[in-house]
């Protein structure tokens, strides 16, 4: 069936103050006029934004489809697309889910960075992973996965002990291997994303990772680090938070978060300033909801303009995704009122385009409800468990230096 040609009137955000017209032929963009055009009506539109960490084999809406399966993989794509993000860079499956298990969607564009490694015993209690990666099978585990096209490639790079004290998270593997991983990977074309909420973070970033996920302990010095070597950043705010305040009703002081505020805001203003390459990442966030991260963005500092340049052209660029322009294929997300007076109608739009077709946004009901993460679900008998142990960053009587 010949592909329907649109014309479209309406600002372009995120920067956009004026209406602008715009054709989709054949399922790519182009600013000349196409006679046989049929109008979508909308206000303003966006690229298609780009969610730069999700976990699409966890269930962090609660939907109750089998877990770490493939129904639950293309559930949650679907819930992401209906949102209007139309490429997204999928953080680590379990290895409970084969990287062949699931065939992808042609909608949305899904980068891969195969499964999360980490040691044995290094990851959140109760929430299990598969197979553990010990420090001498990395760069083997990485030629397998590079084996399958991958372009990405996920580190667990630090994580908390025992006692789970979220900034004092120690490496979980030695800095050379790190470094020979990062090297092989870029010998073959491949990018590496470092999991890191520890205080060692400069210094995984000088292994030469292309991205840091998270970054909780990240300052203005480690900041410029990253601009000088061409680092990313995908913060993911509020996962962070929502661990936070899990915590705090354990015993954690809620100067602890405040304190992690304020140094990301710091963090942030820096990047924004050295043009350091800053994603929207949803992260633990129910699927489909990019919205309260990109909230999470604009309450540390972030202007909303900002923090659309994240979603849309500045993620794109950093993921190697085309924009708004000519010849390239139509991603665009459509809203009938300004999302930027209201964030939370960001992941309601009126209509999105994948390739130039409209998707159907009867397919998934993302509904509007915040889930609860999966550290509230899994992770609160670890907590109460720590809160009993003198040592616990969590225990009211702990002496907290966080910050």
């Amino acid at each position: 069936m010949k592909p329907i040609n649109y014309h479209l009137r309406a600002t372009l955000l995120p920067e956009g103050r004026q209406q602008t017209d715009l054709w989709i032929v054949n399922g790519r963009f182009t600013f000349s006029p196409a006679p046989d055009a049929v109008s979508l009506p909308c206000a303003f539109m966006a690229p298609g934004l780009v969610d730069g960490h999700v976990h699409l084999s966890l269930d962090f809406a609660n939907t109750g489809l089998k877990p770490h399966s493939p129904e639950l993989v293309l559930h949650n794509a679907q819930r992401h697309l209906r949102s209007g993000v139309t490429a997204l860079r999928d953080a680590g499956y379990v290895q409970q889910l084969n990287l062949t298990d699931v065939e992808l969607p042609p909608m949305p564009i899904i980068l891969r960075s195969g499964w999360m490694h980490v040691p044995e015993g290094r990851f959140f209690p109760g929430v299990d992973v598969g197979k553990s990666t010990a420090p001498d099978e990395l760069l083997a585990r990485f030629e397998e996965v590079a084996a399958h096209g991958l372009k990405w490639f996920k580190i667990i790079a630090d994580f908390p002990g025992p006692e789970m004290d979220l900034f004092q998270a120690p490496l979980t593997y030695p800095l050379e291997i790190v470094r020979s991983v990062v090297e092989a990977a870029h010998k073959a074309g491949v990018r590496v994303l470092a999991h890191s909420t520890g205080s060692n973070v400069s210094e995984i970033v000088a292994t030469g990772v292309d991205s840091i996920e998270h970054g909780s302990n990240i300052t203005p010095d480690v900041v410029r680090e990253m601009a000088a070597r061409g680092t990313q950043w995908c913060p993911t705010i509020a996962t962070v938070e929502g661990f936070l305040k899990a915590a705090e009703t354990k015993g954690l002081p809620g100067a602890v978060r405040e304190a992690y505020s304020r140094r990301t805001q710091d963090a942030l203003e820096t990047a924004i300033a050295l043009g350091v390459p800053v994603l929207v990442g949803s992260d633990e966030l129910p699927h489909g909801r990019i919205d309260l991260e990109i909230d999470a963005m604009v309450r540390h500092g972030l202007s909303v303009d900002e923090a659309l340049r994240s979603a849309t052209t500045v993620g794109r660029k950093a993921l190697d995704l085309p924009g708004v322009e000519e010849g390239a294929p139509a991603d665009m997300v459509l809203w009938e009122t300004d999302p930027r007076s209201d964030l939370s109608r960001l992941s309601s739009p009126s209509h999105v385009l994948g390739n130039g077709v409209l998707v159907d946004l009867t397919q998934v009901d993302i509904g509007q409800g915040f889930a609860q993460s999966l550290r509230e679900r899994m992770g609160d008998r670890s907590f109460e468990q720590q809160a009993k142990d003198d040592a616990c960053v969590f225990a009211a009587s702990h002496d907290h230096k966080h910050g």
